[in-house]
């Protein structure tokens, strides 16, 4: 064996049946290949749990577009009410009680395998510019996040990033009082649609450098700050894929690379290593590209990041072999790990079981050159 199984995250609602029941799935269905980690997210469907409950802030917060999510096009806005002030108790994400009973979970099923030991696990974490957007500016997202639409809703996206100090806070916080309690076993997954989202409407706006300097900051700063708690991380990116649609369609992994390289040089100038990083290749319901021009950009990617490839998708194992091969081909190196491009959360129970199968085998798959060791 010579690369880790990742597994992004999310299970169907259908198997969100107990804390150590989502756990053990993720293992059982690992077929014993190593885990970077054993993923239990708190929401199928990312942060929209997290979205409808602002509304328990009605004091401070209020709805000024209404909307019930059942797509992109149908995002709720909020707003801070005249005269309130915006506190980090008012967007933290509340978990702190739940992501314990997740410990005490896991910690009983390590007892059942010895071979988790040393493998923590993976608690997803949004970036708060990722939640500060979602939070106040939802009206500006819609499939292609067109230029026209923000414009209209510019309002929304200066009080999200006015306010963006207070979602870092708290996810901070939140952050902290954990590993302090159980940062022997805690890794968190910091995932970014609007980073890598952000960089492919860059590209077709010929407007990338600019785009890179903004976002890589965001997603190098956060991680520099939770590297200061001591708490460990790997990278999340993301095209959007809720009820399986990418908001974005990319032509190619530039806008990865591009948004990678300065962040990669932004840690380095501050001494924090280099997380492991999922890059996802496939988007929405589309399978990863098989074109080799696709994975081209990852040639020009630091050699120092330790790199996850999203190229599984359940509907093929051999389409998901030969995206591996050109992934590893253009950067250079053995993928650490292989992974789909997202969570399971809005498979079915049966796809989401072929997705674990394609990946297990995926990370079998020939070309490999360096035994797997500890996570």
């Amino acid at each position: 064996m010579t690369r880790y199984v990742h597994y992004v995250g999310s299970l169907p609602r259908e198997l969100m049946t107990g804390f150590g029941d989502q756990m053990t799935w993720f293992v059982d269905h690992s077929q014993g290949h190593p885990l970077t980690g054993v993923p239990c997210d708190l929401d199928a469907d990312w942060i929209i749990d997290y979205l409808r409950e602002r509304e328990r802030h009605a004091d401070v917060l209020e709805v000024v577009r209404g909307g019930d999510f059942s797509d992109y096009s149908d995002m709720r806005s909020y707003g801070i009410r005249r005269g309130a002030k915006l506190e980090p108790r008012h967007v933290s994400m509340d978990r702190v009680d739940r992501i314990r009973e997740v410990v005490a979970a896991y910690r009983q099923l390590q007892a059942a395998h010895p071979e988790l030991k040393d493998t923590k696990i993976q608690i997803s974490q949004p970036l708060p510019i990722d939640l500060a957007l979602f939070v106040f500016a939802g009206a500006a997202v819609t499939d292609g996040l067109p230029i026209g639409r923000a414009v209209r809703h510019l309002d929304v996206v200066m009080t999200a990033l006015r306010q963006l100090p207070v979602f870092v806070e708290a996810m901070l916080e939140e952050i902290r009082q954990l590993h302090q309690e159980h940062g022997d076993i805690l890794k968190w997954q910091v995932e970014t649609p609007i980073a890598q989202l952000g960089m492919v409407k860059a590209a077709q706006l010929g407007a990338q450098g600019p785009a890179a300097s903004l976002l890589s900051r965001q997603l190098g700063s956060f991680l520099a700050r939770v590297h200061e708690i001591g708490a460990e991380t790997v990278i999340h990116l993301c095209y959007g894929n809720y009820r399986k649609k990418e908001l974005l369609s990319p032509r190619d992994l530039s806008p990865a690379v591009n948004l990678l390289n300065p962040t990669g040089r932004m840690l380095r100038r501050q001494g924090v290593p280099l997380p492991a990083l999922h890059i996802p290749c496939a988007y929405g319901a589309s399978p990863s590209p098989l074109e080799e021009s696709f994975y081209r950009p990852l040639r020009r990617l630091d050699p120092e990041w330790k790199l996850i490839a999203g190229v599984v998708s359940e509907t093929s194992e051999e389409g998901s072999a030969r995206s591996l091969a050109l992934f590893e081909e253009a950067s250079g190196r053995t993928a650490h790990g292989v992974a789909t491009t997202c969570g399971l959360g809005r498979c079915t129970v049966e796809d989401a079981e072929k997705a674990a199968a394609a990946t297990v085998a995926t990370a079998d798959a020939p070309g490999g050159e360096e035994e797997a060791g500890a996570a």
